[in-house]
C-alpha cells in the first residue's frame, strides 16, 4: 500500500473519532442539562426555590446564554422578592412582583399559578386595609369625642369582617381591639353593661347602672371644678362621669381634662 493511502486511511479514521466523541459528548451535555431543568421544575414544585436555583445555574453552565434557564432564574428571583415584601408588610409592591412572574412566558407554570393566586389575594388585602384603616380613624375620632358607642360601632366594620383574622390584618386588628377595649372600659366604669358578640363583633351596650362610679367620687370632682370656677351644674352627670374616667386614666384632674376639650 502506498504511503500516501495509508495516511489518508489515518486521517479518515482519526477524524471519524473525532466526530463521533463531540457528537457523543453533545448528547451527554444535552442529557445533563434537560435533568437539571427538570431537577429545577420539581423543586419549584416542592417550593425548594434555592435548590431550584442552583439547579438552573447548572443547567446554564451546560449550554451558556441558554434563554429557559435564564427565564426560570429571573422568575424565581422576582417571586423570591415578592415573597421578602409580603413578609415586611409592603403589600402593594409584593403585588407587583406577584404580577411580573404571572405573566412571564416560557418560565415555571407553578410559579405564574401561585403568583397569580397571591396577586389576585393581595389586591382584596389592599383594598380591606384601606376600608379599616378609614374605619379605624373615625373610630379613634368618635372615641376622643367621649362617642364610644358610636366609636365601637365604626370598629365593628373592621372586627366583624371574615378574614380579620389572617396575618395581612394583624396590626389593624390588634389597634381596633386595642380602642374598642378602651372604649367598653370607660362604657363599663359609666355604668353600663357592654356585651360583645363574638360572630359580628358588635357591641352591644345594655341600660347604664350608675353605681359605677361612687356618688362621693362625682361629689370630689364637682367640687375641684366649682374651685377652679366652673358652673358644674351646665355639666351632665355623665359628662362628669367622662371628665373623671379621662383624669383617672391620664393621671390628671378633672379640671385638667375640661380645659383640653
Amino acid at each position: 500500500m502506498k504511503r500516501w493511502v495509508w495516511w489518508s486511511l489515518v486521517a479518515v479514521i482519526t477524524a471519524v473519532i473525532f466526530i463521533g466523541f463531540g457528537y457523543t459528548k453533545k448528547v451527554a451535555t444535552q442529557k445533563d442539562y434537560e435533568q437539571l431543568v427538570a431537577r429545577g421544575q420539581a423543586n419549584i414544585d416542592r417550593a425548594d426555590y434555592k435548590q431550584a436555583k442552583i439547579n438552573f445555574q447548572d443547567a446554564l453552565k451546560k449550554k451558556q446564554n441558554d434563554k429557559p434557564a435564564q427565564i426560570y432564574l429571573k422568575q424565581i428571583a422576582t417571586y423570591q422578592a415578592g415573597l421578602k415584601l409580603l413578609k415586611q408588610k409592603q403589600y402593594q409592591a409584593a403585588r407587583l412582583n406577584f404580577q411580573m412572574v404571572a405573566a412571564t412566558d416560557g418560565g415555571s407554570s407553578t410559579l405564574v399559578r401561585r403568583s397569580a393566586n397571591l396577586q389576585t389575594e393581595l389586591k382584596e388585602v389592599i383594598k380591606e386595609l384601606k376600608i379599616f384603616k378609614t374605619a379605624y380613624d373615625k373610630a379613634y375620632k368618635l372615641s376622643s369625642r367621649y362617642q364610644y358607642s358610636a366609636s365601637n360601632t365604626k370598629l365593628a366594620v373592621i372586627l366583624g369582617y371574615g378574614s380579620i383574622d389572617q396575618d395581612y390584618y394583624r396590626t389593624i386588628r390588634q389597634k381596633a381591639k386595642k380602642l374598642q377595649g378602651y372604649n367598653n372600659y370607660v362604657l363599663r366604669s359609666l355604668g353600663y353593661t357592654v356585651e360583645v358578640d363574638d360572630d359580628s363583633a358588635e357591641t352591644k351596650v345594655a341600660p347604664k347602672n350608675d353605681k359605677a362610679i361612687s356618688p362621693e367620687r362625682l361629689a370630689q370632682a364637682k367640687k375641684e371644678l366649682a374651685r377652679a370656677g366652673v358652673n358644674t351644674k351646665k355639666l351632665s352627670p355623665t359628662e362628669l362621669k367622662r371628665l373623671i374616667i379621662k383624669a383617672d386614666r391620664e393621671h390628671k384632674s378633672v379640671e385638667e381634662v375640661l380645659k383640653e376639650k
